[in-house]
């Protein structure tokens, strides 16, 4: 097992979490959680291993930079064999053309190195890009200018219990009349965070919220609330604000929210 792999596994333990919890949370097969603390590298997809490594660190509670780094560099010693030893000495029987076809080879290779590294980026783009649609439950269309009674009324009219939102956050976040007999909640994200919601007895539905964003959910009697940082999204229960549901870098799990939060 390599340091940075060992690093994972100790931090991990440390904070009580096991790898089924982060499987549920992240929705990452434990399969590939189990890869990831062994140092197997070679039967991840490769192309999700620096999305695995953040959502990794984030159930954790570690920062995913300085992790993401430390993979960067074992990815770079792999590629370029660079392990602190001294380099071989040139042999000097080499021909000129063979020098020459060495030489082609070598920038070839990293030549094909750097394409392959800007493909693998733009695939976690687009990846992360997914994950975030996903959890909004909602696809990305062209914003257009409407007055905000006509969307209330339309929704009224086609959601009886619409699904989940996710807007831009103002200064001064619009409430929604709640439908009669119902529970209207509206979580405003002051940081990036992880959250899976439940509504009644329905499924959870889990994703990434963004900074400065804001999403909005219905429900008949509770919500059940999970969040990787329970001080980064503050609740606002029927127009009335109930705050956080705990402290900054604190993971909250399996809070009820129900009418009786609106009691004064």
């Amino acid at each position: 097992m390599n340091p940075f792999s060992e690093q994972l596994r100790s931090g991990r333990e440390a904070r009580g979490i096991t790898l089924a919890d982060i499987a549920r949370t992240t929705r990452i097969n434990i399969k590939y959680l189990e890869a990831l603390e062994q140092g197997a590298f070679d039967v991840l997809p490769q192309t999700y291993i620096r999305a695995f490594i953040r959502s990794y660190a984030e159930a954790i509670g570690t920062p995913p930079e300085r992790l993401l780094h430390q993979y960067d560099l074992i990815v770079t010693e792999r590629y370029t064999g660079a392990s602190g030893a001294p380099p071989a000495p040139v042999t000097p029987s080499l021909s000129p053309t063979a020098e020459k076809t060495s030489l082609l080879d070598r920038e070839r290779r990293l030549r094909a190195m750097f394409i392959g590294g800007a493909v693998v980026v733009v695939l976690l783009l687009a990846l992360l890009y997914v994950f975030d649609t996903i959890g909004t439950g909602s696809v990305p269309s062209v914003v257009t200018e409407r007055p905000f009674q006509e969307v209330v009324k339309e929704q009224e009219r086609t959601a009886p219990a619409p699904a989940v939102t996710d807007t831009a956050d103002t200064s001064s976040v619009p409430a929604l009349p709640p439908p009669p007999d119902s529970l209207v909640l509206r979580a405003v994200a002051a940081d990036s965070v992880w959250i899976t919601i439940s509504r009644d007895s329905l499924p959870p539905r889990s994703g990434y919220m963004l900074k400065g964003r804001y999403r909005t959910y219905v429900a008949r009697k509770r919500f059940t609330v999970s969040l990787s940082d329970g001080g980064a999204i503050r609740f606002i229960l029927n127009g009335r604000e109930i705050g956080t549901l705990g402290p900054r870098g604190e993971r909250v799990r399996n809070h009820v929210i129900t009418a009786e939060r609106l009691n004064p």
